[in-house]
């Protein structure tokens, strides 16, 4: 029945390939004056750019971020303790600068006054960052985290900060750089095990709504069974089928710092996906924000938005669940952009060892095609274990490059004669002009020579020098912060800050469009994205070449369009949405 399935959709695919064109933007809002802020360059380094196409230099041990991520492993196996936590850039004090915020798990049963906490860093500047846990109020309770996501609920201009839990999860609102609880009196403290989770206005009211990713109903010690070889007493991390998936939820934002749970209501409440990674953005360029999760070893779920709060479920009809053999996967991490120059975004997804990480093309009106082996990351991905992902323009040439953390579950299948180690190597592949990824192999930095036991990443330009760099948690070690020395002589960029007004604050849900001489870039404000992990908010656009961009287009969730026309390169602007 797979298969009948798979070749059905396949054929319908092949009859709409070309159907991916440009959608009319709903209207015509004011053009906003754009705010130029002049970047803070970083000059420590501008001179040191190597010719290499990538280049990334490990800056943790200087940087002053001495986190240390406990998994909470035990002989036991719990299977929380496989799977790490994740990491939120954000800019908490409003300094311009990009703060780094590490969840942590820790031992189960919880302890919540072990003080084993995630961590908050403050940004100095020159790639140099203070902890600041305790004074932000986010010190104060221990839990079992896998996700940090962060994001303006309250569009006052304070950025809040979710955490997804073993355990109850917890939400935090940040007031001047000061975060006070509020996960009960929210009604977000949902009980159970969550890995993931995105904002998202899916009513187009303003207010940023939540979708939390749910891997499963797990209790402990109860479901915490023996996996692995009984005779041999060696003990492995379970199968994900092993564990009663549970519903994911959408919390719809009612304002005042209160939620409400529209799961039902809304359509989404799918009770079969083990669910991690979760992207919001627009996939069928209707100007409404969609929802897509990866799930460990079921369907990827795709829901359309249908504008009228409810979603369709086009998991099954969209190509984006299975892979090309019409087989469900383990995914974990997921992200979502245009990597062919079409105006679609292409979706990523990572999965489990001897499993490919799957790319699947954006062929319009919510329909994709698994096209993993024509882009070539089949056989680099193959023998690894893959978790936090990224499409990212790290080389400033206007193509997104694809990142991959891996890192196999368990540390000991040595021991039963498998050829298996937990570390394994990190992927990175550039992207060669829309037509495929060149893998880069360990030609992009020491980082990349070695292997590491990775789980969520996160990215963003930390030193404000106009590239992206990495910040990947690694699991029971400390994380790595990469900054981006990729050279760029003869290459420019524009970063865009959004402001909603009408929108939500953060302008979640928007569609950039960058018009030059020869080409369109596009480019989406997304929720969630990666693993467990929430990025710099700013949008930093490499255009190669070009210093001169002829026109801005913001195209908001309210349906309002912002342009701006002759455009400075190698600047970042403020953008405010007209009222």
């Amino acid at each position: 029945m797979a298969k009948t399935v798979s070749i059905i959709i396949c054929l319908i695919l092949w009859m709409l390939s070309g159907c991916g064109g440009e959608s009319n933007p709903k209207s015509v809002g004011i053009i906003s004056k754009p705010i130029a802020t002049a970047p803070n360059l970083s000059t420590d380094h501008q001179t040191n750019k190597t010719d290499a196409t990538i280049q990334f230099v490990d800056m943790t041990t200087q940087s002053g971020i001495n986190f240390l991520h406990t998994s909470g492993t035990t002989s036991e196996k719990a299977t929380p303790t496989a799977n790490g936590s994740g990491i939120a850039v954000l800019d908490y004090d409003n300094d311009g600068q990009m703060d780094l915020y590490f969840a942590q798990s820790t031992q189960i049963p919880v302890d919540p006054l072990s003080r084993n906490t995630g961590k908050l860093f403050r940004n100095l500047g020159a790639s140099q960052f203070k902890d600041v846990t305790q004074e932000s109020g986010l010190g104060e309770i221990t839990y079992f985290t896998h996700g940090a996501i962060a994001a303006d609920i309250d569009n006052d201009g304070d950025t809040d900060l979710y955490l997804c839990n073993f355990g109850k999860n917890a939400l935090y609102l940040n007031q001047g750089g000061r975060f006070t609880n509020i996960s009960t009196s929210s009604g977000t403290d949902y009980d159970g095990w969550s890995s993931s989770a995105a904002f998202l206005d899916y009513d187009s009211d303003g207010l940023l709504d939540l979708y939390v990713s749910t891997y499963g109903d797990w209790k402990y010690p109860q479901d915490n069974r023996f996996c692995g070889d009984t005779k041999k007493n060696i003990r492995l991390y379970c199968d994900p089928k092993e564990i009663r998936p549970s519903p994911d939820i959408l919390y719809k934002n009612l304002g005042a710092g209160k939620f409400i749970d529209v799961s039902a209501k809304a359509g989404i409440n799918r009770p079969d996906g083990h669910g991690f990674g979760v992207i919001t953005a627009d996939f069928n360029q209707d100007n409404l924000t969609d929802i897509y999760v990866a799930n460990d070893q079921d369907p990827n779920f795709l829901f359309i938005n249908k504008g009228d709060g409810t979603f369709e479920d086009s998991t099954s009809a969209s190509g984006a669940a299975l892979d090309h053999r019409g087989h469900a996967q383990a995914g974990m991490g997921v992200d979502a952009e245009d990597l062919d120059g079409d105006g679609l975004p292409e979706i990523i997804v990572t999965n489990f060892a001897n499993e490919p990480n799957t790319l699947y093309r954006n062929l319009g009106q919510g329909l994709f095609m698994d096209v993993s082996s024509a882009w070539g990351i089949i056989p680099a991905s193959l023998p690894h274990v893959g978790w936090g992902t990224t499409l990212t323009d790290f080389d400033m040439d206007g193509w997104p490059d694809l990142f991959v953390a891996n890192g196999h579950l368990d540390e000991n299948r040595h021991l039963l004669g498998e050829n298996v180690r937990q570390e394994q190597l990190p992927l990175l592949f550039r992207n060669n002009s829309g037509i495929k990824f060149i893998n880069l192999e360990s030609n992009a930095g020491p980082y990349f020579k070695s292997e590491h036991v990775g789980r969520g990443i996160a990215w963003g330009d930390l030193d404000n020098d106009g590239d992206t760099d990495l910040v990947i948690s690694h699991k029971d070690n400390n994380p790595s912060l990469l900054r981006n020395d990729s050279s760029l002589a003869d290459k420019h960029w524009i970063r865009l800050k959004l402001v909603g007004m009408k929108s939500n604050r953060d302008g979640i849900g928007a569609r950039i469009e960058i018009q030059t001489e020869t080409r369109k870039i596009t480019r989406l404000r997304k929720g969630g994205c990666g693993l467990m992990s929430t990025h710099d908010p700013r949008l930093t656009i490499g255009l190669g070449p070009i210093d001169l961009i002829k026109e801005v287009k913001v195209t908001w969730p309210s349906g309002v369009v912002t342009q701006i026309q002759q455009v400075k390169t190698d600047q970042e602007l403020t953008i405010i949405e007209s009222k």
